[in-house]
């Protein structure tokens, strides 16, 4: 049972990472982002079981709690929003959330060669332009 517990605290960690990384702070605090978290956790749990990647499961869950927020909340400005889908996800599970290449291709189910490039064109974009 220990380790069970292990795994869930690790999980709960990643989800609350990626929660306030995408939810941000709301009113000066990240309330919203740790309910979001919070809801995010009980369905990992409740539907824990019959999946086949704790990692994939755990982020489809949170990812699509996280994305009904910011269809029913008002967007702040970000700057990841003027990236495409995938390379704004990698960039929050590497940066942010801090997963290696390898849990992030597992999370999202692609190569580790494409996070790495997918990650490469997220900066570039992103890197200022020479003055």
């Amino acid at each position: 049972m220990e380790t069970g517990s292990k795994i869930v605290d690790a999980v709960r960690v990643l989800v609350v990472r990626y929660c306030r990384a995408r939810i941000g702070r709301r009113s000066g605090s990240y309330d919203t982002a740790d309910a979001v978290a919070k809801n995010s956790c009980r369905e990992i749990i409740a539907g824990a079981a019959g999946a086949p990647a704790l990692l994939t499961y755990a982020y489809d869950v949170t990812r699509g709690l996280v994305d009904e927020f910011h269809r029913s909340a008002a967007e702040l400005p970000n700057p990841l929003s003027g990236l495409p889908g995938q390379q704004r996800e990698i960039m929050v599970l590497r940066s942010l959330v801090g997963l290696s290449a390898d849990d992030t291709a597992l999370a999202l189910g692609c190569s580790v060669q494409a996070v790495r490039l997918a990650q490469h064109r997220a900066l570039t974009t992103l890197r200022p332009a020479p003055a």
